[in-house]
């Protein structure tokens, strides 16, 4: 007589629940394993975009900065594919008022305008304020009468008796919380890195009024004729003034003293800020620069004189 053994039942369901355990582990490591790999190509797409972007905005950067290029010009507004696209925005630094230059060469009548378009009418209050200005950028530690030397901040250190280095930095000087209080927007009319004679192409009216006594009427009308039909800056119709005898007839100023109004305005901008935005798949790099040159070439090389990644 042939015996057969028969597992209890009770094994057999033990076995089957260690076989399904094993195989509910390995669905766990195998797709595990696979979310990593994924994670990793996804990361590593990801670096790669954002280290094509970051290459496609410097050629944007680089070709802004050839002289023959024009803001309005159609190679810095490219799509190069469905995943690729490039925008260039190119803007005259020099439309912006260098504080360094009209502070070093105290230029007192101009502060007071400035100062008085913002709202800060009281001229005892203004020449105060523009004595701690001349203080702060000069190097000697002399106080200007009424002014503000070590002894009005008592912090170490204060004022840096040297020039501008950030529009920001304009904010430390005493005083200066007046002004945020009369026009919050004051930052928007300086830059530390513009030539010094303002580009009346690219001033707004009125920084332009401000800076030279003009009427704001003027400064509007002219700001309207050389943005051309459209209305929009740097585009084809623009229609920039071509010299400083023009800008001076239409503004109403007097020419009889050409040194000084072209130390304190000019029809181009040798300091120029572009702003190169970059696009590869999802990734955007945007990069913007500040660089110095002739804006015809004759100049010599163009120099890069800020940059910063967004």
């Amino acid at each position: 007589m042939k015996l057969t053994l028969t597992p209890p039942r009770h094994r057999r369901g033990s076995a089957l629940m260690a076989v399904l355990w094993i195989i509910a582990l390995l669905i766990f490591l195998v797709g595990g394993t696979s979310l990593l790999v994924m994670q990793d190509v996804e990361f590593d797409s990801a670096r790669r975009q954002a280290f094509e972007a970051r290459q496609l905005a410097e050629s944007g950067v680089s070709l802004a900065m050839h002289p023959d290029v024009k803001p309005d010009d159609p190679l810095l507004h490219q799509r190069l594919s469905a995943a690729e696209e490039l925008d260039v925005l190119v803007t005259g630094e020099d439309g912006l008022i260098n504080p360094n230059i009209l502070l070093l060469q105290e230029d007192r009548a101009t502060l007071r305008r400035i100062l008085q378009y913002w709202g800060i009418t009281d001229l005892p209050t203004a020449d105060r304020l523009i004595n701690n200005l001349i203080d702060w950028v000069d190097a000697d530690p002399y106080e200007h009468q009424p002014g503000a030397e070590a002894h009005a901040y008592n912090r170490p250190g204060y004022p840096f008796n040297r020039p501008f280095r950030s529009v920001e930095e304009m904010a430390e000087v005493q005083g200066m919380e007046l002004v945020e209080q009369a026009y919050p927007n004051w930052r928007k009319w300086f830059s530390v890195y513009a030539s010094g004679a303002v580009d009346v192409n690219e001033a707004q009216p009125e920084l332009l009024s401000a800076l030279t006594g003009a009427d704001l009427r003027l400064t509007t009308e002219l700001r309207n004729r050389r943005l051309g039909p459209d209305g929009i800056p740097h585009t084809e119709d623009d229609i920039p003034i071509a010299d400083l005898a023009s800008a001076a007839s239409q503004l109403g100023l007097s020419v009889a003293d050409p040194a000084g109004l072209s130390s304190r305005l000019s029809v181009s901008s040798s300091t120029r800020r572009i702003v190169a935005r970059a696009r590869v798949g999802n990734m955007t790099r945007q990069l913007s620069v500040v660089s110095r040159g002739s804006p015809n070439g004759s100049g010599g090389p163009t120099s890069i004189l800020w940059m910063r990644e967004e």
